[in-house]
């Protein structure tokens, strides 16, 4: 079924890098195959993800179809930004937004992360920003996430993230060669308003 498109209003498109605390994001570019490849390469990285550790060549596939979305327009679309942290403006990993494409309300979030950004609130501090502009910007009223459920570090930041674990579907997907058990988090946009205006008030009364 394809989505109802009239009554879908215009996104705001984020100015970029879009800046929270030491971490920027931006839409990736061709320019960051490199970085990219160094951690999507590691097989304590892909382990989790839908691929096999990649070569360059296969980053080079990937940020190439990515780097042709700069923006979230339509339903369906995916927006990869890339997370620079530091003066070096080190990529260090990238978080993910789809656009639900039989629900213009709705969206899903991912990421992958270098070990190197691991332990230093990296990851869940671009995600904190991912998801401003998903319900900020993109008018999202729900955004999900899913993951294997014996990836623990993913399960443990979106539970940060203040997203709550809504179901578990035993051994419903088939990835590399066994059935694959997936935990689905959700959070909406009026929690997370919530979540921010209580961050807020502790940090302003600390």
């Amino acid at each position: 079924m394809q989505a109802d498109t009239s009554k879908i209003p215009v996104a705001t498109q984020p100015n970029y890098p879009f800046v929270r605390g030491d971490v920027r994001l931006r839409p990736v570019t061709l320019g960051d195959i490199p970085a990219v490849n160094g951690y999507r390469s590691m097989a304590e990285v892909a382990r989790y993800l839908p691929h096999q550790p990649q070569t360059l060549a296969d980053t080079e596939l990937t940020i190439s179809s990515m780097v042709a979305q700069q923006g979230l327009t339509i339903p369906g679309q995916w927006l990869d930004l890339a997370v620079e942290e530091g003066p070096s403006s080190e990529v260090v990993g990238e978080v993910l937004l789809k656009w639900d494409a039989e629900n213009w309300r709705r969206g899903e979030i991912g990421f992958v992360f270098s070990p190197a950004a691991q332990g230093r609130g990296i990851a869940f501090a671009s995600c904190t920003a991912a998801l401003d502009m998903a319900f900020n910007h993109f008018g999202w009223h729900r955004v999900e996430g899913i993951c294997d459920e014996r990836n623990e570090k993913s399960s443990a930041l979106m539970a940060r993230l203040g997203m709550r674990l809504e179901a578990t579907f035993v051994e419903s997907d088939w990835s590399k060669g066994e059935w694959v058990t997936l935990a689905h988090y959700a959070i909406l946009n009026r929690e997370w308003q919530d979540q921010k205006q209580k961050r807020s008030a502790t940090h302003g009364s600390a």
